[in-house]
Parts: structure tokens; C-alpha cells; sequence
């Protein structure tokens, strides 16, 4: 079984601590790292370290970024999955380039429910077509709409 944070097993005040024993209060990321607990994965919460950035997440010792979107701007979209690279990255500097940390972005739909899943999927899909021109985006992106997930690259 899977897990990192202190409290696993209560139900009440669930209380998530990052790898620097910090209280977790990223919503986004917790849903997330639930969701892989809940399927046997090891999930460590990173400390943020500032000046650098960092990811949210270690899941199976992959760097996960977590970016909750309302957005349909497909501009946005890039600028949040330029953002999401650079946390992931953020530490490879520490490592041999034959060391470095594999990563995936994931992008959770906090879209209006009254929008189709298609609009939403095909911009989604034009910010990271953006991205990808520009020739950073190496991670796989995944869009979380409510229990679906969509590969977007």
C-alpha cells in the first residue's frame, strides 16, 4: 500500500505533511496524491525550497506538477505548463543530466460544468500544442475532468 503523510488511516482532519514535516495545503495536490494512494502508488508531498522551484509531488519517484485550470485560454494554458516545467525541473541542476527526474503535468478541469468536455479537451490541447512548438514541454500532460483522464500529448 502506498502513501506518505502522517495521517494516513484517519478520516477526520486529515492532516498531509510535505517532505519537510511543513502542513500540505495545495487542495489540487491532495486530490491527486489521493487518488494514487488510493491505487497503491507512494506519494511524497515535495517541500517547496524557495528560491527554486519545485514540484508538487513524488509519485513512484516521478515529479508530478499539479495545475488547477479554469481557463479556456490556450495562451494561459502555456503559461501554466511553462510554469509546471520549471517546478519539475527546478532541482536538475543537483543531478548528473543521466539522473534526472522523469515528470508529468497534470492539469485538473476546475472548469463550469456547463461546458462540454470536448471544448474543454480541444483547448487544453491547443495550450500545450503551444508549449510544444516552443520545445520545452518534455513531460506527459494529463487533464483530470472530474473521474476521466485525457492523455494530451
Amino acid at each position: 500500500m502506498g502513501g506518505y503523510g502522517g495521517a494516513s488511516g484517519k478520516t477526520k482532519d486529515k492532516c498531509y505533511r510535505d517532505t519537510g514535516g511543513n502542513k500540505v495545503k495545495d487542495k489540487n495536490a491532495i486530490e491527486v496524491a489521493e487518488y494514487y494512494i488510493k491505487s497503491g502508488k507512494y506519494v511524497a508531498f515535495l517541500q517547496e525550497k524557495p528560491p527554486k522551484n519545485r514540484a508538487d509531488l513524488s509519485v513512484d519517484g516521478v515529479h508530478v506538477e499539479v495545475k488547477g485550470l479554469s481557463t479556456l485560454s490556450p495562451n494561459t494554458v502555456e503559461s501554466k505548463l511553462r510554469h509546471a516545467h520549471k517546478q519539475i525541473h527546478g532541482e536538475d541542476d543537483r543531478y548528473n543530466i543521466e539522473t534526472h527526474r522523469q515528470g508529468k503535468i497534470i492539469i485538473l478541469s476546475r472548469h463550469d460544468n456547463k461546458i462540454e468536455k470536448s471544448t474543454i479537451i480541444s483547448k487544453m490541447r491547443e495550450g500545450v500544442s503551444i508549449a510544444m512548438k516552443k520545445g520545452y514541454l518534455d513531460e506527459k500532460v494529463e487533464l483530470w475532468i472530474g473521474k476521466d483522464i485525457y492523455q494530451l500529448n
